[in-house]
């Protein structure tokens, strides 16, 4: 039986799990004093996810902190908004990171070969003064790899034996963080009405009010159902009436374009078609790698546009504007963009 103190520092467990519901606690106990600060703590949980980007590591109190992690996954999943799904699966799995950075080779390895069911071994191996802890099956480090954009992390540039990709403690963890942001995402996704007593929807309120309030910091403003060219960035605008004319793109503009439309909310089928009426693409290609970018094949990751600072880098920033100068991503501008556009009632869908 797990601890309460390994329980409250990785609640996702399945032995933490295990082991709230051995107390049988029901929703209606929580509006019980008692309980009060298990509902502080699951507050300041998703309020931390919303403002910092990252849950604090509070473990002073083992079974406040191990109780309020299901707690917040109510929260989070009573609000329903699959922006702050996704905002507070990546706090709690930062936070995740950030312990297991501290933990022991055979700590990791089991929590990577029990909860996630990765082909991992241990090892110690330093190579050009880097040391190497684990090998990780090249089909498991690519499940979670896939989405990060930095060069070391593809298969190529990392070390190989006999099909397993030799990683550093760190590098480990990072991984281990991939899981577990996927697996809470898909705990708070199950949106659903709870009758709750007065004293937690008080709390559940209180999260969506600060939510709302940061929405647009964040970066999670609702855009509309439509997407509106007249509020795409210069670069997007650049890329986009490119293709509409036939003109060859980099692979990084396509990928900034497609993933841009994708995230704006095109339908998948008008992105294929706009790629395909107007090129030589293969069109069960074009579509098999659109729906890898929304995050419907492969790693199940949605990816987003480059930031400004790599479009840069790659040479497809073009005609920055006033408003470029302020921000540090293409969604960002269209964001502002639409708000703006609301304001003044302006504002034509992409053809």
């Amino acid at each position: 039986m797990i601890s309460e103190r390994e329980a409250a520092k990785y609640p996702f467990l399945k032995g933490a799990v295990s082991l709230v519901e051995t107390l049988s606690l029901k929703v209606d106990d929580l509006a019980d004093p008692s309980y009060s600060r298990v509902l502080d703590r699951g507050e300041q949980r998703v309020s931390e996810a919303i403002l910092e980007g990252i849950v604090s590591a509070s473990l002073g109190d083992a079974l406040t902190e191990m109780l309020s992690f299901p707690v917040a996954v109510m929260f989070v999943t009573v609000v329903g908004d699959r922006f702050l799904d996704r905002r507070y699966a990546l706090a709690e799995a930062v936070r995740v990171y950030e312990l297991l950075k501290g933990e022991s080779e055979t700590r990791i390895a089991r929590m990577a070969r029990e909860e996630f069911g990765w082909n991992l071994r241990l090892i110690r191996r330093e190579l050009d003064g880097q040391i190497y802890r684990f090998e990780l099956h090249f089909t498991d480090y690519l499940r979670n790899a896939a989405s990060f954009h930095e060069d070391k992390w593809k298969l190529v540039n990392r070390v190989m034996r006999d099909g397993y990709v030799l990683l550093t403690r760190v590098e480990a963890a990072r991984l281990i963080q991939v899981e577990v942001e996927d697996l809470i995402r898909k705990r708070v996704s199950k949106h659903g009405r709870i009758a709750l007593p007065d004293a937690v929807q008080e709390r559940v309120d209180r999260v969506a009010k600060l939510f709302e309030e940061h929405r647009a910091r964040i970066g999670g403003e609702e855009l509309p159902s439509e997407v509106v060219s007249d509020a795409f960035p210069p670069c997007i605008r650049h890329a986009f009436e490119g293709l509409m004319s036939g003109r060859r793109a980099s692979h990084m503009e396509r990928f900034a374009l497609t993933s841009f439309l994708v995230n704006a909310g095109m339908d998948l089928d008008r992105i294929v078609q706009l790629f395909v009426s107007v090129t030589d693409f293969d069109e069960q290609l074009t579509r098999y790698q659109i729906e890898h970018i929304a995050g419907l094949r492969g790693s199940r990751t949605r990816y987003t546009p480059p930031t400004c600072a790599t479009m840069r880098t790659h040479g497809v920033c073009y005609n920055p504007d006033r408003l470029c100068k302020r921000i540090k991503h293409p969604l960002t501008y269209y964001r502002i963009k639409i708000r703006d556009f609301k304001k003044k009632g302006e504002g034509r869908p992409a053809e």
